[in-house]
């Protein structure tokens, strides 16, 4: 089976995504396209790259991800880690094939990544206007067409790394991010299992948030009333804030309309 799969902060309000999978199937009748992730947060990559770094596991060897979101750091920002986003790349990781602007993307998903990467060819620069139907459509179809990636991209290094989803420890505490917030408002943040387990063991914690401290991991949303905010371990082993039925959204972290895109710093004390 050809899959493609798309990340993209296109949404579905404009016509946009539907061209991009028209251009697929009339060309490609027989492949099966999946929407990964297609209404990101306008330019959000970081959420982009979590989206894909989490479903990544699940797809069969060969499928081919598009990844069209782009990273508007600052200029000096783009500096320091070496962001272009008029470039365009493509690796193998994992046994599949992953398609993106020059993000960051590869090193969200992984901080060890260490595979090989590829600049790709593309004829004009009116093709960045539209670069997911005009460039990435065009990478997919070669591949599909089992054509090697040295015939239509180059080997490069150059390319940037950029980490976010880091959490560390001090002495008296670990501290994360919020790295994810779901269409319930649940916020999904960096820090794992085995990094709490670690740290916290058997000793007290608590984590303040603007509505209050919590100190208690639970296992599932029944173990608060309605309306309780609540801490516990995702199916992905990622430490989860919630509201149980309703968004934590602007109840558990302070979010103001300027700092939509803002990833929230969380710090639990830990307790000898």
């Amino acid at each position: 089976m050809q899959l493609i799969t798309i990340t993209t902060d296109l949404g579905y309000r404009d016509p946009y995504l539907a061209m991009v999978k028209g251009l697929l199937y009339n060309k490609q009748p027989e492949c099966t396209i999946v929407d990964l992730a297609c209404n990101v947060n306008r330019h959000a990559h970081t959420e982009g790259a979590f989206a894909l770094k989490s479903a990544l596991p699940y797809f069969a060897n060969e499928t081919i991800h598009l990844f069209a979101v782009k990273n508007v750091s600052s200029m000096s920002t783009r500096a320091d880690i070496g962001l272009d986003n008029k470039r365009y790349l493509i690796t193998k990781y994992n046994h599949q094939y992953i398609i993106s602007p020059d993000n960051g993307l590869f090193t969200l998903m992984d901080k060890n990544f260490n595979e090989p990467v590829y600049q790709i060819y593309f004829e004009n620069a009116q093709q960045h206007a539209f670069y997911l139907r005009d460039v990435f459509v065009d990478v997919a179809l070669k591949i599909l067409a089992d054509k090697p990636l040295e015939e239509f991209s180059l080997l490069t290094n150059d390319y940037c790394r950029s980490i976010n989803f880091e959490s560390y420890t001090t002495p008296s505490n670990l501290q994360g991010k919020v790295i994810y917030e779901d269409d319930f408002g649940n916020l999904i943040t960096s820090i794992t299992q085995q990094e709490f387990d670690n740290k916290v063991g058997n000793k007290r914690f608590t984590i303040d948030l603007p509505s209050g401290t919590i100190d208690k991991i639970s296992n599932t949303y029944d173990d608060v009333n309605h309306g309780n905010v609540i801490c516990f371990f995702n199916s992905m082993g990622l430490l989860e804030i919630a509201l149980n039925g309703l968004s934590a959204t602007k109840i558990v972290l302070s979010k103001s309309l300027f700092e939509k895109y803002h990833i929230d710093k969380i710090i639990i004390e830990v307790y000898d």
